[in-house]
């Protein structure tokens, strides 16, 4: 009997699965492999020779094998997912396996991606604990980061301030500004303002005196 290989597995969606099913794609995430640590050893005689797997919705991938990399293999091997919009694609899952004739399991975990798939991107770089059967299996070191391909929303225009008018205050209903006067142009030749002219005064009426008045009339009389 020929045991079929972890990566041939079925989907979850099962054999009916259609890629329109997924969704219209929203970004690509970039898998750096780096290295793993306390790997147990799954060879009988002698180092094993793992590599690692990664799965995201419908699509499975793989780093070279590290030969010799016994319980602390080295990758340092980039991955890309075209990311869609699904449920699916916010579960990546992360295995390690020894590249034997049986391809033993060493570890597996999940990767929660829900707070690197969101609007704008994100990142981060972490160790992730491996289990093999519900028990400690070692760890690994992920770097992940998210490219959104999708359009950025657009903001809405700001609305212009309206500044008060004067009938709008209750001062202005009441009171009218004063109007302005042009000043007086300046003399051309000391490039000084003339002086404001002083407030006419009212003429005085020559008055003569009656007793005066008299006396002029008496003397052209005589004459």
């Amino acid at each position: 009997m020929v045991k079929a290989h972890p990566l041939n597995a079925p989907h979850t969606a099962g054999l009916f699965c259609d890629m329109s099913l997924d969704g219209p794609v929203i970004g690509t995430l970039v898998i750096i492999v780096d290295r793993a640590k306390n790997l147990p050893n799954r060879k009988t005689i002698g180092k094993q020779d793992p590599y690692c797997a990664a799965r995201l919705g419908k699509e499975a991938k793989k780093t070279t094998t590290d030969i010799r990399g016994g319980q602390t293999p080295r990758w340092d091997q980039e991955i890309r997912f075209t990311v869609h919009d699904s449920p699916d694609y916010y579960q990546l899952k992360i295995s390690v396996f020894n590249d034997d004739k049986k391809t033993d399991l060493i570890g597996e975990t999940w990767v929660d991606l829900r707070d690197i798939v969101v609007p704008g991107g994100g990142q981060n770089d972490l160790w992730h604990n491996l289990t093999c059967k519900g028990k400690y299996a070692g760890e690994i070191r992920i770097e992940l980061t998210y490219y959104d391909t999708r359009p950025k929303p657009e903001k809405p225009a700001a609305k212009p301030k309206q500044l008060p008018s004067e009938t709008d205050s209750p001062a202005g209903s009441l009171r009218a500004a004063p109007p302005k006067r042009r000043p007086l142009p300046s003399d051309p030749f000391t490039g000084q303002a003339p002086a404001q002219p002083p407030p006419p005064v009212p003429a005085k009426s020559a008055t003569v005196p009656f007793a005066g008045a008299y006396a002029l009339a008496l003397r052209t009389l005589q004459q």
